[in-house]
Order: structure tokens, then sequence, then C-alpha cells
């Protein structure tokens, strides 16, 4: 049911913002931004329970929450980068949405660090000496 609810908050934003758009461009590119945030905003509050089963399944599985944390940090670094990237893009704003997506990637790196580092010290361990 919340699909359908969002899905028409999307349907009846998008005539509105064509309808502006005729109008005044500027209001319609601040109603696209808002109905944007609006979404991601939404569809973080859904999150919820996708994080519940993961933190149900890592008990079960005897997962490390570190990785685990680290993981959803990446997640949500590529979600947030992504958003921007798009609104900067719908703003023809390209070159920034390009820094904005590498700026992002380099997060995502350090992030990942200590799982690649983990990875490593556990394929050295393979390794006869």
């Amino acid at each position: 049911m919340a699909f359908l609810q969002i899905i028409s908050v999307i349907i009846v934003a998008a005539i509105l913002i064509i309808l502006v758009k005729e109008k005044n461009t500027s209001i319609a590119y601040l109603l696209s931004i808002l109905t944007g945030t609006f979404v991601f905003l939404f569809v973080l509050m859904q999150l919820n329970e996708v994080f519940n089963a993961f933190q149900q399944l890592t008990t079960q599985i005897n997962l490390s929450l570190l990785h685990l944390d680290t993981i959803f940090k990446v997640i949500g670094v590529a979600y947030i980068t992504e958003f921007t990237s798009q609104l900067l893009r719908d703003a023809n704003l390209n070159a920034i949405a390009l820094k904005v997506e590498i700026v992002g990637k380099l997060f995502i790196l350090l992030i990942a660090l200590p799982i690649l580092i983990a990875v490593m010290e556990v394929l050295i361990a393979f390794v006869p000496s």
C-alpha cells in the first residue's frame, strides 16, 4: 500500500511540475527538488524493516556487526551520492555532478577499507609461508 501512495504522490507532483514549468521554471525546479527529497525520505523510512531483517540475519549467522555497519554506511553513501548527483544533473550542473560521484566513490573506498583489510588478512593466513 505504501508503494501506491508514493507513486500517487509522484504522479501528482509530476503533473503539477509540468503545469507550473510553463509559467515559472524556478518554482517547477523547486517542486522537483522537494518531490525528490520527499521520495528519498519516504524510502529511507521504509528501509527500517530491511535493517531489522539484516540485524536478525547477523545474529543467526554470527556475522560481525562492524562489517554489517560498514556495509550499511557504504549503501547509504551510494544512495545519497546518486540522489545528489541526479539533482545536480536535473539543474544542468553535470560537471559538479561528476565531482560528487567521484567524492562518493572515494568515501565508499575509505569506509570499506576495514573490510578490505580483513579480507586481505584472511587471504594472507591461507598462503603458506
